[in-house]
C-alpha cells in the first residue's frame, strides 16, 4: 500500500508522516511491512511522478507555493476519479472548495493538536483502502506477481486459450486457469462475470448499455443474453453502494 504526502513545509511533511505510522503501528501493525509512504515538496514534484493507481492515499496541503494543493488534486482528478484525497489545511477555509475534487476528509494542522481527529479520519477510510488493496497472484515467465484487484479492468481468454488480464496500463497473459481465476474475483462485488469467460471490474465502468458495458476509455465488453438480467442487477447493487 502506497500513500503519498505532498507539503511544502518539511516540517508539517515529517509530521504527518510520524502521525500516520504512529496510527498504523498501533491499530493496524500487521499492514506496516507493505505500508509504503512518498513524501514530496511540491505539487509539480508530485504530478511528474504520480500516475492512476500507483497510490491508494493522497495527503495534500492546501496552502503550497505556486501550486496548491486543490490545483494538484484537479489535476489528479483528469487522471484518476478514485483516489482518495485528503488536505492537510491550517483553516477550514477552503473545505467546501474540496467537494469538487471529492475530497475523503480534512486534518487541521498542527497535527499534533489534533490526534484524535487525525486517527477518526484515518479510522473511517482505511476499511476501503485495505478493500482496494487486494491482489491476485499469478504465474507470469515463471515467477509470481502480485496484480492489484483495482488494477484489473477485465479478464478474458486470449487465441491461445490462456487467461488474459487487461490492466489499467497493459495487458498480462497467464496460465492461470479461468476458474481459479474466477474464483478469487467474484468473492469481490467490484467484478461481474458479464460474459461466458469475461470478468469485468465495474470500477472502470461509465454506463450499461442494452448489450454492453461502455467502459471510460470507451471500450465495450458485451453482455451475454443469459446473464444480461444478473449483470443489471449486479450493477445497480454497485452503484447504490460504491
Amino acid at each position: 500500500m502506497k500513500i503519498a504526502i505532498v507539503d511544502d513545509q518539511m516540517s508539517d511533511l515529517l509530521s504527518a508522516e510520524s502521525h500516520l505510522l504512529k496510527y498504523v503501528r498501533e491499530t493496524h501493525p500487521g499492514i506496516l511491512g507493505r505500508l509504503r509512504i512518498e513524501t514530496f515538496s511540491s505539487g509539480e514534484e508530485f504530478l511528474e511522478s504520480f500516475e492512476p493507481g500507483k497510490f491508494a492515499l493522497i495527503l495534500l496541503d492546501i496552502y503550497m507555493g505556486s501550486m496548491t494543493g486543490l490545483e494538484t488534486a484537479e489535476a489528479i482528478r483528469l487522471q484518476d476519479e478514485k483516489v482518495p484525497i485528503m488536505f492537510l489545511t491550517t483553516s477550514a477555509e477552503h473545505i467546501l472548495e474540496g467537494y469538487r475534487v471529492f475530497a475523503a476528509g480534512y486534518f487541521i494542522k498542527p497535527l499534533a493538536s489534533n490526534a484524535a481527529e487525525f486517527a477518526r479520519s484515518f479510522e473511517h477510510v482505511l476499511p476501503e483502502l485495505l478493500a482496494q488493496e487486494k491482489d491476485i497472484s499469478i504465474p507470469v515467465a515463471g515467477e509470481n506477481v502480485d496484480i492489484p484487484f483495482r488494477n484489473i479492468v477485465y479478464v478474458d481468454i486470449n487465441d491461445q486459450h490462456t487467461l488474459r488480464l487487461h490492466l489499467a496500463e497493459s495487458e498480462v497473459n497467464t496460465l492461470l486457469p479461468y476458474a481459479n481465476c474466477s474464483e478469487i474475483l467474484l468473492q469481490d462485488n467490484r467484478f461481474l462475470e458479464c460474459h461466458h469467460r469475461i470478468i469485468l471490474n465495474m470500477d472502470y465502468v461509465s454506463l450499461m448499455d442494452k448489450d454492453e458495458f461502455i467502459l471510460k476509455d470507451g471500450s465495450k465488453i458485451p453482455i451475454s443474453q443469459r446473464r444480461k438480467r444478473d449483470a443489471k442487477v449486479s450493477y445497480m447493487s454497485y452503484l447504490a453502494h460504491r
